[in-house]
């Protein structure tokens, strides 16, 4: 920028000029990067349109424009607050979309000649502000690799757990110009947002993603990275995670999060401004979503193996520790409910004459007629061997007795008399209902055995 203020004075000079001025193409107006004046109304921070105003007209054409003998209006110069009584003007367009303008209170200032050595400047001053911007870039891209050394070297502190995916993305937001950001995890072939970044969590998390109509399920259903430009029509049209949502993007850059070639998830970039996100960021971000691929997925599956160790893996029924932790919650709230015992007799029979895998699908059956006859709002568990137990929320006496009646009688029908010949009062069950029958977890258990509803011979 000393540069481009030199070449200003230096043109002011030459030309006993008013006012001297260079102005770049921003959008749809003109922005100024460099001046000289003598005026008090000139405004080096107010912005020129491109229609309606001479210098945009240059800019427009590609064309120096000389106006030796001024006579319009000053509003059409787009530079002044208050009238000058400017007599000459004079624009010369730069390559890449710039213009320089010189007007002068004087008529007839400005000829062929002197355009001639505004084009020389104009020459002089696009190489330079290429060299401006070449070195800018430079040192931006420095910059970047710095940071992106940074981030890299933050992936091993997140391996050792001695930081967090948030410390990491903060800086991938600064790098990449991106005001947010997202993870969603795959969960039957759904989108689930599993974490974000840079907005508030709470109106997202755990939240579904749209299949089929939402921005975040295309990149999944696509398989492939997504990159959608600023103000894209597909963010206009349809939502970034579910219809409703209060975030409006404007820029979207998604990826697909894998492992073992599989599409696990998405990770998604996006800004909801007037501020763009950098095209080379996306290499960048490209590699963190690679690298986090792993983390997100390793965490998933630690979620996933931690609800499974509280399912029992024959019958899938919940395991008889989780099962008791329940009873107790159940009993601390006060709630009425009916604890049930259920006994399958011949296990050992069934072991014997049909052998462990048949006596297996045997139990899995019975978990499941358990459930079904309970109810889809009780918890049922299996303690080892046949004997199960049934949770059941707030049913009465009467009712739960015939509950029972009808899940023996389903449970018998279920079994393989032609198998074991031992069908016939296979099924032992009991009740004990809370508070009734008893106030602690023990008492209900051992009030299950005492309170037979039904009972087959030994």
């Amino acid at each position: 920028m000393i540069m481009l203020d030199s070449f200003s004075q230096l043109i002011f000079n030459v030309y006993e000029a008013f006012t001297v001025a260079l102005y770049v193409k921003r959008a749809d107006r003109l922005v100024c990067l460099s001046s000289v004046t003598f005026s008090t109304s000139f405004d080096k921070k107010r912005s020129i349109p491109l229609e309606g105003s001479l210098p945009g007209w240059a800019v427009k054409h590609g064309e120096p424009l000389i106006i030796p003998n001024f006579d319009k209006d000053e509003d059409i110069l787009g530079y002044y607050g208050s009238r000058e009584e400017i007599k000459s003007f004079m624009a010369y367009p730069l390559a890449g979309d710039g213009v320089i303008v010189v007007d002068s209170k004087k008529k007839y200032v400005f000829t062929d000649k002197e355009k001639k050595i505004l084009g020389s400047f104009a020459a002089m001053i696009h190489e330079e502000m290429e060299r401006e911007k070449n070195s800018r870039e430079f040192e931006e891209r420095v910059e970047e690799l710095h940071g992106e050394k940074r981030i890299i070297s933050l992936f091993s502190e997140l391996n050792a757990a001695k930081i967090s995916a948030k410390d990491i993305m903060k800086e991938v937001l600064t790098l990449s110009g991106a005001d947010f950001a997202f993870v969603g995890m795959e969960r039957n072939g759904r989108i689930f947002i599993y974490d974000i970044f840079g907005i508030a969590r709470g109106d997202y998390l755990k939240k579904e993603c749209l299949p089929g109509g939402s921005i975040a399920s295309m990149v999944m259903e696509g398989g492939g990275e997504l990159l959608l430009p600023h103000n894209s029509g597909y963010l206009k049209e349809r939502p970034l995670f579910f219809p409703g949502e209060p975030i409006k993007a404007r820029q979207f850059f998604g990826f697909p999060l894998m492992a073992e070639d599989i599409i696990v998830g998405v990770m998604g970039f996006g800004s909801r401004s007037d501020i763009q996100l950098k095209e080379g960021a996306i290499g960048l971000l490209r590699i963190v979503s690679s690298l986090l691929s792993l983390y997100y997925a390793y965490l998933w599956m630690q979620e996933h193996l931690e609800k499974i160790k509280e399912f029992e893996p024959i019958t899938g029924a919940i395991q008889f520790t989780t099962f008791l932790g329940i009873v107790e919650k159940m009993i601390a709230k006060g709630d009425r409910f009916n604890l049930l015992s259920v006994k399958l007799l011949h296990l050992h029979v069934y072991n014997r004459k049909m052998g462990y895998e048949l006596t297996n699908a045997i139990l899995t059956r019975t978990a499941k007629v358990i459930k079904y006859c309970a109810g889809t709002g009780a918890f049922v568990t299996r303690k080892g061997g046949g004997h199960f137990y049934a949770l059941v929320r707030g049913a009465d006496p009467a009712e739960i007795k015939n509950l029972v009646r009808v899940l023996n009688h389903t449970i018998k029908k279920s079994l393989s008399p032609d198998k074991t010949g031992e069908s016939d009062g296979a099924v032992k069950s009991g009740i004990a209902s809370f508070p009734e029958d008893g106030k602690d977890l023990w008492t209900l258990l051992e009030k299950t055995e005492s309170k037979k509803q039904s009972e087959g011979p030994h």
